[in-house]
């Protein structure tokens, strides 16, 4: 088995890496067990007989892992939200988001500090009551990790600490009382 690993930097710089032996895919995979922890502490840094590379943790947008095996299972949950990248194909549809009973499903776009932007499709049980629902929204931004289905079918973890806005379409129906209400332009 073999691991690829795709580093994002809010430089917009992409550095992809692969992994083929077993102790340190294992050590990966270890460290996915941990991924709250992802975006803190000692910088990042994947090395080989090559070269070393060392990622500062605060200037990491994403990192992505694709794996013949699923590797979900080893990366933290989101509280109710799955978040898939969006492929160029769904892109270029027009985006078919819905709140429907207790079930909602939108398009969220993150944009990260240098430049890069994920499109997701974003799907989970509405919370019922509104404090819960409102906490949601304005909670992105204050959580250590996020994490989503790559395009490719492997897993991504993005540092919210990054994120300089999202854009969630079609609009939530439900604001923060101190939340402008305008169009866009």
């Amino acid at each position: 088995m073999a691991i690829g690993i795709t580093v994002i930097t809010t430089a917009n710089c992409v550095r992809r890496f692969l992994q083929t032996d077993e102790a340190a895919i294992e050590q990966t995979i270890a460290g996915l067990k941990r991924s709250s922890q992802m975006f803190t502490g000692k910088p990042l840094i994947v090395g080989s007989a090559a070269q070393t590379e060392v990622f500062a943790r605060a200037s990491i947008a994403c990192v992505e892992f694709e794996a013949a095996r699923d590797l979900s299972a080893y990366v933290a949950s989101p509280l109710n939200l799955e978040l898939s990248e969006l492929t160029p194909e769904q892109l270029a549809q027009p985006v078919a988001g819905e709140v429907e009973g207790e079930h909602f499903r939108v398009r969220i776009d993150f944009c990260f500090a240098g430049g890069h932007v994920l499109h997701t499709l974003a799907e989970g049980i509405r919370q019922p009551a509104l404090a819960e629902r409102l906490m949601n929204l304005t909670s992105f931004l204050e959580r250590p990790v996020m994490n989503y289905r790559s395009a490719q079918g492997g897993v991504g973890l993005m540092n919210p600490a990054a994120i300089t806005r999202f854009v969630i379409t079609p609009g939530a129906t439900d604001l923060p009382r101190d939340a402008w209400l305008a169009e866009v332009a």
